[in-house]
């Protein structure tokens, strides 16, 4: 039943079968661009809105290289090396979590005075005077900030005072306001500028809350597991306050290390100072001693052999005195360490000691227990890091004090082995003359405290210049540095968002719109759910005319019903007489329209029509045409009248005759099949060419099927935009079943898709413009002109 598809007057129109993807998306979207023209202008402007009012963030980074000999990193001078005795080596990993720590960050907070910000008020945002603020609010306990979140405080300045929320307050004197202990400094010159231009106001906020917020905002992370160098990135609202944030971080960061070291060598100097006085009043004692017995015994000079057994004796005695001292380093680093707990404090002086392992074994240890420390600062104590830390410190203090025993026990055979030297050279000295004896013991034990005081005397230069050198263990690789543009929000990626977004609600709304509606739409919708073949495409005619075609007439709608006028020699009907059948689903499909049209076109070739209202409940033709509906179907059916008196010619269209329905029967059913019927058609039959028919809706009441044993062909009207697609079931129920004879579709009332009314085919989407219904009166309009049609059309 497919033949007159390729005589389908619209096949001008149709597209092909096979479309690719490109060419369907044009079809389907192109013929509603001011739509997407509209949509994705208004997103584009709500995006140039929410640009205007976010508030843009910038990136700043710097970089820090950590000094490690092993991987080449060190710069300094081996002179500096030397001086470094209290150096540490850095581990990349607990460098990153120290940076990242809530201490450091709350001094940088501090000192740059960040959690008192003035803001200007601005048109679309507000935007913080960085760094040049016209009023400094210094808190002198920042702790104790009372600030009301996310609640700008009003203030005006004058030369010497200011008001704040309506109270008025001293400048550069601490003050008490309800948010806390501040200072309130006045740079008059910037003040007068920002007053002139914009409204100023302060925001407060607590230091535990900015600490975190820039915390969140701040990653620090190696360039490599092979590399020293950490980067810091920070964001923030203001590219100058990001850079001056990263700077001081790294400040505060080398100070915090140059500290530790401090610590350390401060303790050392304060130990070294105490013993050198000790050791300086017991030196001058000695040397009076000797003063006074050389006077009191009248010694001028020493024998050469005695000067030879004193100094074997002070050799002696000096290493005895090393030894002792030796000891009681040992003792306190003993002392210190089974006493000591795994938090850090001051090392015992390791003045002496000159064995490797022990000194590499307390370095250690003391670096183990500063990084146990500083981690307490950032991480959990069960935490795997601290753990692990504290299992290292558990392992070092056993080998440190096996170490220490070692070494005692090294020192006192040492010692015993000394003191028989000595005891050997004093059996010597007392065969020199009593007074000579007692002038070298005295000399000896001198000498003994002269070597004492040089060795301390040492030790603290050497002191005193490591920790007036100390240097931080970490080099500036660059200094801070703000991106030029922000990064958040990116004004290209905003917009091709509300691009996208004005393209994607385009689409969907056409998609919903078409796709999804449960009216006939497309030609597609009708070939796909049926297999009725569809004769003919009739397009919606603006004008409203209930005659679209007429003798010289040459419209689009006219030519179309001139080519289904032709498709009739092709549906297979018997050429001496033909009954052509008009029905729908529903009312209002325009079958009346089509049928009054198509018996004209008939007229046009010279032949006799006769057109019949059969619709007997809700009848249409006799009044789009202007005509006494009385006598007419009915009254023939009831035998109240002739053929010659129902038979109407139609005013200025020859060859058409007209039977109207007549007066409303209460039974047209009954009517039909009352056997009057048949004599009337036969009859019709001698007298036409065409008899057309005009029935009711075959999906409301029976009467079309009860009509069609008297047709030869059916015309099946589907309206766009108006017959639900539930119905192409029943179209396609009809056409297989052969309840209707010769089923054909016509798809009516075909309008232009878009706005502009262009894109034909057999998926482009129409509309209708006849909107009278089954049971109603005729209401024709005319489509809409102007502004107000262009929006009609494009959201219909």
């Amino acid at each position: 039943m497919d033949y007159n598809k390729n005589n389908d007057a619209s096949a001008n129109f149709e597209q092909p079968e096979s479309q690719n993807i490109l060419n369907l998306i044009l079809y389907r979207y192109v013929p509603f661009w001011p739509l997407f023209v509209i949509i994705i202008v208004v997103c584009l402007s709500a995006s140039w809105v929410y640009l205007r009012y976010q508030t843009p963030m910038y990136s700043s980074a710097a970089g820090i290289l950590l000094k490690d000999e092993d991987k080449g990193s060190a710069a300094e001078s081996k002179v500096l090396d030397a001086l470094d005795v209290f150096g540490s080596k850095k581990i990349v990993e607990n460098e990153i979590e120290i940076l990242k720590s809530r201490t450091l960050m709350k001094k940088v907070v501090t000192d740059l005075g960040l959690y008192a910000q003035i803001y200007q008020k601005g048109n679309f945002r507000d935007v913080a005077s960085y760094p040049s603020m016209p009023v400094m609010f210094i808190a002198l306990n920042p702790d104790d900030i009372k600030a009301p979140l996310n609640i700008p405080i009003s203030f005006s300045a004058a030369d010497s005072s200011i008001t704040i929320q309506n109270k008025k307050y001293a400048t550069n004197v601490p003050i008490h306001t309800p948010f806390g202990v501040f200072q309130v400094n006045i740079n008059k010159d910037s003040l007068s500028t920002f007053t002139l231009k914009k409204q100023l106001y302060l925001r407060l906020i607590p230091l535990k809350l900015l600490t975190k917020t820039i915390l969140k905002n701040l990653e620090v992370s190696a360039t490599s597991k092979q590399s020293t160098v950490i980067y810091l990135k920070l964001t923030d609202p203001s590219p100058l306050r990001g850079e001056a944030i990263l700077n001081n971080l790294i400040r505060v960061y080398n100070k915090a290390g140059i500290d530790d070291k401090n610590i350390v060598a401060a303790n050392t100097l304060a130990f070294v100072e105490e013993r050198l006085k000790l050791v300086s009043g017991e030196l001058s004692k000695v040397e009076d001693t000797i003063e006074n017995y050389k006077s009191k015994e009248g010694i001028a000079d020493i024998s050469e052999q005695s000067k030879m057994f004193l100094n074997n004796v002070g050799v002696t005695d000096q290493k005895l005195s090393e030894i002792h001292i030796q000891e009681s380093v040992l003792d306190q680093i003993e002392k210190y360490i089974v006493r000591k707990n795994d938090s850090p404090g001051t090392v015992p002086a390791t003045l002496g000691i000159t064995d490797p392992i022990l000194l590499q074994l307390l370095e250690k240890l003391y670096d183990a227990e500063l990084q146990l420390d500083r981690l307490r600062k950032t991480s959990g104590e069960n935490s795997p890091v601290i753990q692990s830390v504290q299992s290292q410190i558990a392992q070092l203090k056993p080998s440190v004090l096996e170490n220490v025993r070692n070494l005692k026990q090294t020192l006192q055979t040492t010692e015993r082995s000394l003191q028989g030297q000595s005891a050997k050279y004093n059996s010597v000295i007392q065969s020199v003359p009593v007074k000579e004896r007692n002038l070298l013991q005295i000399s000896r034990e001198q000498l003994i405290k002269s070597g004492i005081y040089t060795f301390l005397l040492q030790k603290r230069e050497e002191t005193a210049l490591s920790y007036a050198s100390a240097v931080a263990d970490s080099r500036l690789v660059d200094a801070a540095e703000s991106s030029g543009t922000p990064v958040s929000p990116v004004p290209y990626v905003i917009y091709l968002f509300g691009l996208f977004i004005g393209v994607a609600i385009g689409a969907i709304y056409i998609l919903i719109k078409e796709q999804y509606n449960t009216r006939v739409l497309f030609r597609t919708e009708i070939e796909s759910e049926t297999r009725t073949p569809i004769i003919s495409e009739i397009m919606f005619d603006p004008t409203g005319e209930r005659l679209a075609i007429k003798d010289g007439k040459r419209t689009v709608i006219a030519e179309q019903f001139r080519a289904m006028r032709t498709s009739l020699d092709y549906l297979g009907i018997p050429n001496n007489k033909k009954t052509l059948l008009f029905t729908s689903s529903i009312s209002g499909e325009g079958k009346s329209f089509t049928a009054i049209n198509m018996a004209v076109s008939l007229t046009l070739t010279g032949k006799k029509v006769v057109l019949i209202e059969f619709d007997l409940r809700k009848p249409k033709i006799t009044s789009m045409l202007s005509m006494p509906k009385n006598p007419g179907m009915t009254e023939y059916l009831a035998g109240l009248t002739t053929t010659e008196k129902i038979l109407q010619p139609v005013p200025d269209v020859a060859n058409l005759i007209v039977i109207s329905a007549g007066a409303i029967p209460p039974n047209p059913t009954e009517l039909i099949l009352n056997g009057r019927l048949e004599g009337l058609m036969a009859e019709l039959k001698e007298k036409f060419d065409y008899i057309i028919i005009d029935s009711p809706p075959v999906g409301l009441v029976t009467d079309a099927k009860l009509l069609n044993k008297h047709s030869d062909a059916t015309f099946y009207m589907v309206r766009h935009d108006y017959t639900p697609k539930a119905y192409l079931k029943l179209i396609n129920h009809l056409f297989v079943s052969k309840e209707l004879n010769r089923v054909n579709i016509i798809f009516n009332g075909l309008k232009p898709r878009g706005a502009f009314g262009y894109g034909y085919g057999q998926n482009y989407g129409y509309g209708y413009g006849y909107s009278y219904g089954y049971g109603y009166a005729e209401n024709v309009t005319k489509q809409k002109t102007g502004l107000g049609g262009f929006f009609s059309r494009l959201f219909k």
